[in-house]
């Protein structure tokens, strides 16, 4: 708790700064009284030690009395009704006369802690909105905000409202960031100021996270002398609770003196802070200044809080209204690229779907990688120069999804190519390989404007105390390495982008897999030949063709010479790459690769259709030729490879596939018998 020092001034200690627990700060400020009390007896517990000042009354004389000794019989008998039937204690003050000196005071009151805490203030010398005009003071100034056609015109007005409401010099529209970082975005002033701080910005240690978290449970709050002496509470401790007095929802309430000070360094010398709250946050806040000690009523601040609550409804309905349209815009766009990447072979092939996506993420580049094949759009860099901050971006990836705007804060060598490259957005398009989309920003060179230097916003005073700066004079800081942020709707697309992209891939990979298992179950894996099963199919329709229009047709058997020694003494990797090489020999020498047949091992069959008996044995005898000629293995550069062959014709060696392939392989083993290397034509025994 703050503790006065000898002199009568707050002390400022080094426990005071971002922990000081602002909400049990010990005093108030003097122009009230405050009574703690117990209930059901309404008995005085504890109380500010200005009540003598204000109503002759000692702190000891009202200390464990009943309150109606305080208030006096009749005014007791209002303020008993209003306790006793309103557990919420509705905000609105009740008056009454109070003391000796007969002062006119307003009574608010609130329970915290099992404590009622009872505030009294002066009437007398503040700035008040009574008698209260409905037209004037509410319904027009409401009426121009809901006509403000953009959220910065509405701030600007409230501004204004604000300012002639409460009567202060300067009223500013003061807005948060994700950071916590203020910006001044409207600001109404009198005549008398010089000073402006409108597009300033102020960082997140000039209104620390107690401080926030007060001005979302108290949504309004004023200082009315900022060189004001603040009252203590006595006794320091509650004597039921055993701790000091909880101000969090008092309107008395008095400041930390780091705060007092920081006001006084800005030339302020009274203050009324609202709250804008939207959707259960701190949106922002208006605060208002003025040179002078200046106080407003309860009327006043709760005018001006309902105008803080129409603020911020109306910056809700606007900010709602946009991300509605915005959304859907975007749920066109994404339909539109969806549309084209289903009808798309992959995004390599996609190129009209690459430009939406950077039109639906607000992307200055993307860099796809599928099936291990690259492909770009707009302002990209080499994938080489990427893959470090792309190995970031895949190990703190959530749900598939990496984001940031200022990739060398997680890969420094980023740094380099900020100027293409500052943002990214990464989806991962599989679990199992290196697929991904990486949609990137150029960096967004800005320059900042700072009410003073927010690396100076404490100080130390030298003797162990802290201090907040003096200046708030006009200071820019240029920010770097970074890119525009990507948005939540951004991120959301990611993902739907992510779950189409996977189960288009998955689709497009059980079609290749059962394109693979058709291909398998006509042709040889290794050659990419006819398999036993397809050539023999080819035959009977070569034989049902050759019935129906009488022509002729010749079948060759090819069996390798020597290829079972070859495997054994170079290996199967050089048996495997010489029949790749005789297969892709034979396939010259037929008029479409769909006539050429592995029958397995070694064994090969050829079909020669329209040719006569003496052209085909001329055709097989150049390809015998053509098969002598040096391999070109890696194991064997030199080596060479014979084969033998046998042929038969249709119809004269038979009228069926099965019988001409076996007049042809009988008409080979005959070459085979007499030592290869040669070509036999069928002949009947």
């Amino acid at each position: 708790m703050t503790r006065l020092s000898d002199n009568g001034q707050l002390a400022i200690g080094l426990d005071q700064c971002a922990a000081e627990p602002i909400h049990i700060i010990g005093h108030i400020q003097r122009h009230g009284l405050l009574f703690a009390l117990s209930e059901p007896d309404l008995v005085v517990r504890q109380v500010s030690t200005n009540v003598h000042a204000l109503i002759g009354l000692t702190p000891e004389a009202v200390l464990n009395r009943p309150f109606e000794n305080v208030i006096g019989r009749l005014q007791f008998a209002t303020f008993r009704a209003l306790v006793q039937n309103n557990d919420l204690l509705a905000p609105d003050p009740i008056g009454m006369f109070v003391g000796n000196k007969a002062h006119r005071m307003n009574c608010v009151v609130h329970r915290h802690d099992g404590v009622l805490i009872v505030e009294l203030e002066l009437r007398r010398g503040a700035h008040s909105l009574e008698p209260l005009n409905v037209a004037v003071h509410l319904r027009i100034p409401l009426l121009r905000m809901e006509q403000a056609p953009t959220i910065s015109n509405l701030a600007q007005v409230a501004a204004s409202e604000i300012r002639a409401l409460g009567g202060f010099e300067r009223a500013m529209i003061y807005r948060f960031d994700e950071a916590w970082n203020g910006e001044v975005i409207a600001e109404a002033v009198g005549p008398s100021t010089v000073v402006t701080y409108l597009g300033q910005r102020f960082p997140p240690s000039d209104i620390p996270a107690q401080a926030r978290r007060l001005f979302l449970l108290n949504h309004v709050r004023t200082i009315a002398n900022v060189a004001s002496v603040p009252v203590p509470i006595v006794p320091e401790l509650g004597p039921l609770t055993g701790r000091p007095l909880d101000l969090t929802r008092s309107t008395l309430r008095s400041a930390s003196p780091i705060h007092i000070e920081y006001l006084k360094n800005m030339g302020v010398g009274s203050s009324m802070t609202v709250s804008i709250v939207v959707e259960r946050r701190l949106w922002g806040l208006i605060a208002c200044h003025d040179p002078a000690p200046h106080r407003v009523d309860s009327v006043t601040r709760s005018v001006c809080e309902l105008i803080g609550e129409m603020l911020a409804s109306q910056i809700a309905l606007r900010t709602d209204n946009a991300a509605l349209e915005q959304r859907l815009t975007s749920h066109k766009l994404l339909e539109k690229c969806m549309a084209d990447l289903e009808a798309a072979e992959s995004l390599a092939d996609a190129a009209f779907a690459r430009v939406r996506l950077l039109n639906l993420f607000d992307a200055d580049g993307l860099i796809a990688r599928v099936d291990d094949v690259v492909t770009s759009q707009g302002a990209i860099i080499d994938e080489q120069a990427l893959l470090p901050a792309i190995e970031k971006l895949r190990e703190t990836a959530s749900r598939g999804i990496a984001v940031t705007n200022m990739l060398s804060e997680i890969e420094p060598g980023a740094a380099s190519y900020a100027s293409k490259i500052s943002g990214a957005l990464y989806i991962s398009l599989s679990d199992w390989n290196g697929d991904y989309l990486l949609l990137v920003r150029r960096e967004l060179i800005e320059t900042i404007t700072w009410a003073g230097n927010p690396d100076k916003a404490v100080s130390s005073d030298g003797g162990g105390g802290l201090r907040p700066r003096t200046s708030f004079a006009a200071w820019q800081e240029t920010v770097r390495l970074r890119s525009r942020p990507w948005t939540e709707l951004e991120l959301e697309n990611g993902h739907v982008l992510r779950e189409l992209l996977a189960r288009l891939g998955e689709a497009r990979r059980l079609r290749k897999f059962e394109e693979r298992v058709r291909y398998m179950a006509r042709y040889d894996a290794l050659t990419g030949l006819f398999n036993r099963d397809s050539i023999n199919l080819k035959l009977e329709q070569c034989v049902n063709e050759a019935v129906n229009d009488g022509s002729s047709f010749s079948v060759v058997f090819i069996d390798l010479d020597g290829f079972r020694k070859l495997n054994d003494r170079l290996g199967h990797t050089a048996g495997d790459q010489t029949l790749k090489t005789v297969a892709a020999r034979m396939q010259k020498f037929v008029q479409s690769p769909n006539l050429v047949g592995r029958l397995g091992n070694d064994e090969f069959v050829l079909i020669l259709p329209v040719l006569t008996e003496n052209e085909a044995l001329a055709a097989a005898g150049r390809m015998l030729e053509e098969l002598r000629e040096p391999l070109g293995l890696e194991a064997d550069p030199e080596g060479r490879i014979t084969a033998s062959m046998g042929l038969s014709r249709y119809p004269a060696a038979g009228a069926t596939a099965e019988v001409l392939v076996g007049r042809a392989y009988l008409a080979m083993s005959r070459v085979k018998q007499n030592g290869g290397n040669g070509l036999q034509a069928d002949r009947k025994d």
